[in-house]
């Protein structure tokens, strides 16, 4: 999903644009693009409650996932960035917000409440296409795990200098000459900035796990927040657990060991599924709640 400039279909909020209701963000829910994006997810839901997922099979997925929302036309317009650095924007300059990138932030919150990253992990272009460039070996032969106190830093200070720059100017860090708006790849705009974006990332994508998703995007700092009223969510069962730490190991990502660790503050989990595959108790699982073997530690320990 991705769009070059900031056109949208003339409706909105404020900004003397036509009322955006609940109905009209349903309606616009119904558009191929919004339907084929939750086929997909609810696929990932499905197969991550099902099926253990390794990573040559999570590379397909990623592949296909990348042809379907990068490379088809028909996902194009609006972009995940857009669709939610644009509202906060318009909110705080009083200009029109388009019923296109209302619809699509509650999509993407929508999908992001039912499972976590549902829309990051399973509909995103940019995620995926990281994800595919991860796979390639490290120079150094292994791949870096971010501390995510550091990483999440980042993501925040950049959305904060965003909405002061907001305030400034009237133009958000984002998408001024869209210096950070990878998604812009995909209307096939190749200016020099946007190409110097992308290549560092890809780069920084052979030795990082997502490192745009973790260190810059508005898109993963909402989805992040949201992670923590996923209905679907990895969970760990305490009481198959051996504490072998191969999920650990396994995973690309740094939320494992906050998970199997039981901290508050998690780093973002992108619902790979590889360490639930990599378990050799099938202590984690992609599901609701906690397991009767956790509700009891809970009560022992007072939570």
């Amino acid at each position: 999903m991705a769009e070059g400039g900031g056109g949208g279909d003339g409706s909105g909020m404020g900004g003397g644009g036509r009322t955006t209701d609940i109905s009209s963000i349903s309606s616009g829910l119904l558009s191929p693009q919004f339907i084929l994006g939750g086929l997909v997810a609810l696929a990932g839901l499905i197969l991550l409650r099902t099926t253990k997922i390794n990573w040559n099979i999570r590379t397909l997925l990623m592949c296909a996932v990348f042809v379907l929302f990068g490379v088809l036309v028909i996902m194009h317009q609006p972009s995940p960035l857009r669709a939610v650095v644009d509202p906060v924007t318009a909110l705080m300059t009083g200009s029109t917000i388009t019923l296109k990138k209302t619809t699509a932030l509650f999509f993407i919150g929508g999908l992001s409440v039912i499972g976590v990253k549902l829309f990051c992990g399973w509909v995103c272009p940019f995620g995926a296409l990281q994800e595919i460039v991860n796979r390639i070996p490290a120079p150094s032969g292994k791949k870096i795990k971010l501390p995510f106190n550091i990483s999440n830093g980042i993501r925040i200070s950049i959305f904060v200098i965003s909405l002061i720059m907001v305030l400034a100017t009237g133009t958000d860090l984002y998408t001024y000459h869209n210096i950070l708006n990878p998604f812009e790849l995909f209307d096939w705009h190749f200016e020099l900035v946007l190409a110097v974006l992308v290549g560092a990332v890809l780069v920084a994508s052979v030795f990082v796990y997502r490192p745009f998703c973790y260190l810059v995007c508005p898109v993963g700092l909402l989805t992040w927040l949201l992670e923590h009223m996923s209905i679907f969510r990895v969970r760990l069962d305490r009481g198959k657990c051996n504490d072998c730490n191969k999920c650990i190991q396994m995973s690309p990502c740094p939320s494992v060991k906050a998970i199997v660790d039981g901290d508050k503050m998690r780093p973002d989990c992108y619902a790979c599924g590889v360490c639930i595959d990599a378990c050799p108790t099938d202590a984690l699982a992609f599901g609701i709640g906690k397991t009767k073997a956790n509700r009891s530690r809970d009560r022992e320990s007072g939570d």
